[in-house]
């Protein structure tokens, strides 16, 4: 095999390698709820990554998405929601013993 074909050989090969693990290795981002506050409540992400809300104010957590069809839940411990689709998403995270909290996640 020529050298510039074995060249151009290994450089697809890295390259296919370095889009396959870019694509399998989804981030985690972390969102902490504490009582009146949320830390990195206004965050970017890429498509398929993690966000984790952690619930460190120990009082009940009511996290809502803006959206109709977005998913409501009590956060105990920890809620985790993987985000698939580009957008800006709105939520809110509510305390009975403290005020509505805001935040978004914007997917890229």
């Amino acid at each position: 095999m020529a050298p510039n074909k074995i060249a151009l050989a290994a450089f697809i090969l890295v390259a296919t390698v370095a889009m396959v693990a870019t694509q399998t290795l989804a981030a985690h981002v972390e969102v902490v709820v504490n009582l009146g506050s949320l830390r990195d409540a206004h965050i970017t992400i890429n498509r398929g990554d993690h966000v984790t809300w952690r619930n460190a104010s120990m009082e009940k957590a009511h996290l809502a998405f803006a959206a109709e069809s977005g998913p409501q839940f009590w956060i105990e411990v920890t809620a985790t929601v993987t985000f698939e689709k580009p957008g800006v998403y709105e939520y809110y995270v509510h305390q009975p013993q403290a005020r509505i909290l805001h935040g978004t996640v914007t997917v890229k």
